[in-house]
Parts: C-alpha cells; structure tokens; sequence
C-alpha cells in the first residue's frame, strides 16, 4: 500500500521541482558564470540571453499589430473624441483673442511690445495698399467729370477750360500723391491700434457668426478640419515616433532584475499553473507506472 502512494508523490515530487526549475531558468542565472575561464552551459538564463532578441520581437508585435497608426486614428476619429476636441475648440473660440496673445507671452513688457509689432505690421500693410492706389488717375477722371457736372452750366464753368481743368487736376493730384505716400502711415497708425484694441477684446466666434456663419456651420467646419488634420498627421507622427525602436530600446536598457518583475507581474499566475501541472503530470506518469 505504501508503494501505491509514494510512487505517485515520488513523480508529483520530481514533476513540480522540474518545472519550478525551468521557470526559475528562464531568468536564472541572470549573467554568465564561469568557471577556470569556460562558461558554463546554459548560463545566463534563456531571457537574459535572449534579452535583445526579446526586446526587438516585443517592439516589432507593438508597432505591427496592438498600436497601429490605424488603430490611433479610428481612437481619434471616434464620436466621443471627437465631441470633446469640437467642444474645446467651441470654448476657445469663444474666449477673447487678447487672452491667446497674453498666454503666449512672459510678461507684460513681451505683451506690450508684441501688440506693438502686430499695430506696425497691420499698419504697415495698408499703407502699402494705399500708397498702390493711382490716386493721380482717379483725380484727373473723376475730378474733370465731377466739375463737369457741378460748373458746367454756371458763370465759373465759362471761364474754365479744359486746358486750364487739366492743369489744375494735375497739379493736385501730382502733390496728393506725394501727401498720402508720405502720411499715410502717421494718419492710419492711431485709428489701426484703437480698431486693433477693439478686434483683440473680441472673440472669434463673435467675428465668425457676424460674419453669417452659424454654430452648426462653425462646428461642422471645425470637426472637418479635425478629421483632416489627424488623418495627414496620425501616419507620420506614428512612423517618427518608431515604436518598435522605442520599445525596443526600454527594454534593452532595463536591468535583468526588471525585466523578471515585469514578466512575473504579468504571468505569475501563468507561470505557477505550469509549475503545477508538472506536479501533477508527474503524480499520473507514477500512477501510470505501478498500474502498468
């Protein structure tokens, strides 16, 4: 009766050590052991070894098949997601145009001193398409037509004739020209900053929906746009990125040590049911032998 019992445990016994040994192996010894300057066998233990193998295998099952640029894309492009960017894009639509410029300067001197670029550029600006306008033409023209028009019939219109209008249109819009190209700027500064001051204390959605553009409108254009913009940069940002290297190299850099806790964390209950099938595999293989 002994002999029934002991035999099987004898198996359970020699199967569970077994298996507890393989697993320990797969990590132990973590270095390679030597002795009188040959390496032992099976030193270091077989993830250790095959860290680097490991390490570009897990990055390359990463990149190909659990985070794809497909996988981000269609998570962005999800309704929820969505939903949210459009509303945080509404909010900020709707905060005055001053408190970006003021968020994206350190101070008050950077702010002040950035206000004052932006009034010079957009003055600036005008006064080029102002100084592009052939005033002298459109005096002449319209000038000639409009005293044409208002003297034509009374006692000063006789005595102005075409020769005489000409000279005087010419003469004036000659010096006009010079006048506006000269100051245009110095008028157009004062009014460009108060109207600037104006524009900046406003809000985008503001402009927008005066500008007849609806909420519906303004959101649809805004998840539009979103859509557009993720699906040109998802691709690229994700083939930057290099996921499989990036995988890859944590891995490579981690200690042996974290390496193990990394896997026992995951499969410790994995690891310990193979542990305990070669019990049990070795209690039945004992039975199998007194019975046989």
């Amino acid at each position: 009766m002994f002999r029934y019992i002991v035999a099987p445990l004898i198996g359970a016994l020699i199967g569970y050590c077994t298996n507890y040994i393989a697993v320990k192996m797969l990590f132990r010894p973590r270095r390679e052991k030597y002795i009188l300057g040959h390496r032992i066998p099976l030193t270091p233990g077989a993830i250790p070894k095959g860290k680097s193998r490991l390490a570009r295998a897990v990055g390359e099952v990463i990149s190909t098949y659990l985070v794809t640029d497909k996988d981000i894309e269609s998570r962005a492009l999800a309704g929820e997601t969505e939903d949210a960017i459009v509303d945080r894009a509404m909010e900020l639509l709707h905060a005055d145009i001053d408190s970006g410029f003021r968020a994206a300067t350190n101070s008050e001197e950077e702010y002040e001193a950035l206000m004052g670029k932006l009034d010079d550029i957009v003055t600036e600006r005008i006064s080029d398409a102002v100084r592009s306008i052939n005033f002298a033409d459109i005096i002449k023209e319209k000038g000639g037509q409009i005293i044409n028009e208002q003297l034509g019939g009374s006692m000063i219109g006789m005595f102005l004739n075409p020769e005489t209008v000409r000279g005087l249109l010419g003469s004036i819009s000659d010096n006009m020209g010079v006048y506006i190209s000269e100051h245009c700027y110095k008028f157009l500064a004062p009014e460009v900053s108060i109207n600037m001051g104006k524009l900046r204390r406003d809000n985008v959605y503001n402009i927008m929906t005066g500008a007849g553009v609806s909420d519906d409108e303004l959101r649809a254009k805004i998840r539009e746009i979103y859509r557009k913009t993720v699906r040109a940069v998802v691709p690229e940002v994700i083939s930057k990125l290099d996921i499989a290297g990036m995988v890859r190299r944590k891995i490579d850099d981690m200690e042996v040590e974290q390496l193990e806790d990394m896997v026992m964390e995951v499969m410790r209950k994995e690891l310990n049911t193979i542990v305990n099938l070669g019990a049990l595999i070795g209690f039945l293989l004992g039975l199998i032998n007194l019975i046989f």
